[in-house]
């Protein structure tokens, strides 16, 4: 057998020791990076972390929208990402939530959704704040995993950006000052007519009460919750709380959901953590070279659930 060439030996052993190249630096990939390009790195590099922290055993999927409403898209993509990765329902499906709410019907069709498609568990994760309609797909989940910094919210279904509640409310102490002071009828009724409609009234309270119907539901599953406790808790998530931003931190949310249910230190949890913040630096460096805020809605490891949008006008 011909002796090889030590220089061959060592261009060979320097292509096995050659560390691989290094990626630019977001701030400087952004530079010149189109917006296919940024959705395919942002997709890898979560898919990487999943790896790191070995989560290759879920379908995992995400609703990271801090400046978004949850509304009919989100419940296709969602459809689209579990039909796309585990259509044969071979795994437990994870879904990381950052929203502060918006539409309830979507919302618990997602989380109904999430149930059917997984192997036996669904598990919610929520590293930051799951708000109204994201505290709605939470509560459908076999398991809420929350950080320190973890929130749930009041169910709080929307009004074209108001809550229905606090409509309601402010509906009441509108009655209460102009029985105190009858002058004022005349102009606080003008003043309803410009911004709400009778049909919008009435649709308050009707979304209010389906809130509390479709939170029973995804409770009522729950071997602590079954019956009675179940509309109590559903009652209390809807009505208890005054202001839509209430924080429901890890030891509120297990008052009303109990102690089992609410799971804190998880290695899942470790994992959401890291993708929360690479999900923040990309924004802060998109925002920052390109003007430009970046929102995931399906699966965190596929492209077409990252949307590319020019960020809002301050």
């Amino acid at each position: 057998m011909p002796a090889i060439p030590v220089s061959e030996v060592n261009q060979e052993t320097k292509a096995e020791t050659q560390p691989l190249p290094q990626k630019k630096p977001w701030l400087e990939f952004l530079q010149t990076a189109k917006t296919g390009e940024i959705k395919e790195r942002f997709a890898g590099e979560m898919a990487e972390i999943l790896i790191e922290h070995h989560l290759e055993k879920y379908c995992v999927l995400a609703l990271f929208e801090p400046e978004d409403s949850i509304d009919s898209y989100d419940l296709d993509q969602i459809f689209n990402a579990l039909s796309e990765q585990n259509a044969d329902h071979s795994k437990d499906v994870l879904l990381l939530l950052l929203s502060r709410g918006g539409s309830i019907e979507p919302a618990y069709q997602i989380s109904k959704l999430c149930k059917s498609f997984a192997k036996e568990h669904f598990v919610a994760l929520v590293p930051r704040h799951a708000k109204s309609a994201a505290t709605l797909i939470a509560i459908g989940a076999d398991e809420i995993h929350m950080g320190p910094l973890g929130q749930l919210g009041p169910i709080d279904p929307q009004l074209g950006g108001l809550p229905a509640l606090g409509v309601s409310q402010a509906l009441k102490t509108i009655a209460s000052v102009s029985q105190s002071y009858p002058g004022s009828a005349d102009m606080f009724a003008r003043y309803l007519r410009l911004v709400l409609t009778v049909e919008q009234i009435g649709y308050c309270d009707r979304i209010s009460e389906s809130a509390v119907q479709y939170a029973v539901r995804l409770l009522s599953t729950k071997p602590n919750l079954g019956g009675r406790k179940a509309e109590l808790a559903a009652k209390e998530l809807v009505h208890e709380y005054k202001d839509h931003g209430f924080v429901i931190d890890i030891e509120e949310a297990k008052m009303h959901l109990g102690a089992d249910w609410i799971i804190t230190g998880s290695p899942e949890l470790a994992a959401a953590e890291a993708l929360y913040s690479k999900f923040e630096e990309v924004n802060f460096c998109l925002g920052f070279v390109q003007s430009k805020r970046a929102m995931v809605s399906g699966g965190v490891t596929l492209s077409s659930s990252i949307l590319i949008f020019k960020k809002r006008s301050e």
